[in-house]
């Protein structure tokens, strides 16, 4: 079953909770259900023309696909959304690598990050249950340096996607990189990351992705 994480950074709060299937089929996964999630929070927040992309109230969210994780062709990716810093419009940025799928088989579709952590922290993601952590020694570190310690810290078959030193500067360009080259690059996502205090989202994916007709989807 999809489950989606709402994390409140300041409160240290986190709600976990099956992904509803009547957004699922209006959605289909993905950025449709990032942009939903956008909307609401922002409303929430007082509205999008007031919320400051900065601030603990801009949600970031990471939202994987419906066929993420699977071995469709070309379903390796997941978005990441919020008010952007860099237009004030709406932020959405598209990723490939192998965090999505890390993510999904961890148990989770969609995180929804609000709040500003008191210290630099991180996202651990395993087994369908999500822990926040001190980010002491990774604050700093550039992406790919980040990635290495992360691994280390936590074993094989962890994937990370991060922000170097321009995210947390809140450079209104910067990016989340996952393995070397993979950036969700637009709208300044890493820079709202940087904000919020929040070095790396990291999954540790096992769980193999339910497929309803499994032998149709390896024919297609």
């Amino acid at each position: 079953m999809p489950q989606t994480a709402l994390i409140d950074l300041s409160s240290r709060r986190i709600e976990i909770s099956p992904t509803p299937e009547r957004l699922v089929r209006a959605f289909l996964g993905g950025r449709g259900m990032n942009m939903h999630y956008l909307r609401q929070h922002l409303r929430r927040a007082g509205g999008a023309r007031t919320v400051d992309p900065f601030g603990p109230e801009n949600p970031l969210i990471f939202g994987a696909g419906l066929l993420t994780g699977t071995i469709a062709p070309n379903a390796a990716r997941f978005n990441v959304s919020a008010k952007s810093p860099e237009s004030l419009g709406i932020g959405d940025a598209n990723c490939g690598g192998f965090f999505a799928a890390a993510m999904r088989k961890a148990g989770f579709d969609r995180l929804i990050i609000v709040g500003q952590a008191g210290r630099s922290s991180y996202l651990l993601i395993e087994d369908g249950d999500i822990s926040i952590r001190d980010a002491d020694g990774l604050w700093g570190t550039d992406s790919p340096t980040a990635q290495e310690m992360l691994k280390a810290a936590h074993g094989a078959g962890t994937v990370s996607a991060v922000i170097g030193p321009a995210g947390e500067h809140q450079a209104r360009m910067a990016a989340v990189m996952t393995g070397k080259k993979n950036a969700a690059g637009r709208g300044g996502m890493g820079a709202v990351m940087g904000s919020k205090n929040l070095k790396a989202v990291v999954a540790r994916g096992g769980e193999a992705i339910a497929v309803a007709q499994h032998e149709t989807l390896r024919a297609l």
